[in-house]
């Protein structure tokens, strides 16, 4: 999926203006672009597709929890619902039709918000100097995890740090937190890390990312498309303003200049 998606974050970045919210006019159209055609969805249908998700989006990542909010969320998951329970996406396996739904759910808003999210992160962290761009798509990841953690249950009884966690009790696994264990990691961004030992940023074992792969091809292309143009960060770091939520961690928006393609 490279070249698809290579050429959709350089019809985004060419159609910017000067100077632009990164995160709302270019990461997350790009991010939901890549997920529509993940999903199948034909370009035709793409300003529908945004429609309905966008409300979607907005609840499960957003910093504002309203009537307005959950009343747009369950008129947008009607439509969704309608939209994908005619598709053939996911059609031929063993799924139910209530479990295709839950997936393709769970594909949008996992892929929209945590790549934004990622994305945003990573251009604050671009370096002209620096070319290992995969190893910097991996540290952002794990530095600034674009998801902060998920609410687990325990299987089993277990004690952690000398506190007792019975069967059955409900955590908050904080990934962030265990990406800076200063036991396994050190605190610079170093693009240059081992592999080994493994980060928790797409987390781990049976709930280890989907979309990992993806996210990382979508993370080095997008840094490799914006040092292409010396795109560069239009405010400084100490006043970018981060999003308030539990799980989401990522800039609420980022004023850039764009730049231009190099003839």
């Amino acid at each position: 999926m490279a070249d698809p998606i290579r050429l959709r974050a350089r019809a985004l970045l060419d159609d910017l203006p000067e100077e632009a919210d990164f995160v709302s006019q270019f990461a997350a159209p790009f991010a939901l672009g890549v997920v529509g055609d993940v999903l199948g969805v034909p370009e035709k249908d793409f300003p529908l597709f945004r429609e309905f998700v966008a409300p979607v989006l907005e609840l499960t990542s957003g910093e504002e929890v309203s009537e307005r909010v959950l009343g747009s969320y369950f008129a947008a998951m009607n439509e969704f619902c309608a939209y994908f329970g005619r598709s053939d996406v996911f059609k031929g396996g063993q799924l139910s039709e209530q479990e295709r739904l839950s997936l393709c759910l769970a594909v949008v808003v996992a892929g929209t918000d945590s790549t934004t999210n990622l994305l945003a992160s990573t251009l604050l962290r671009l370096d002209r100097r620096e070319r290992r761009l995969g190893g910097v798509v991996e540290e952002v990841v794990r530095l600034d995890a674009p998801f902060i953690g998920f609410f687990r249950t325990a299987t089993r009884p277990v004690a952690m740090g000398g506190v007792k966690i019975a069967e059955g009790e409900h955590l908050f696994l904080d990934y962030a937190a265990g990406n800076r264990d200063p036991k396994v990691f050190t605190e610079d961004f170093d693009p240059g890390r081992p592999s080994v030992p493994a980060h928790l940023g797409f987390g781990h074992g049976p709930h280890y990312c989907l979309g990992a792969q993806l996210a990382r091809l979508e993370g080095r292309i997008v840094a490799e498309e914006l040092l292409d143009r010396s795109s560069e960060v239009a405010e400084q770091p100490g006043d970018v303003r981060y999003r308030r939520h539990l799980i989401s961690h990522g800039p609420a928006a980022l004023r850039f200049r764009p730049g231009r393609r190099p003839a």
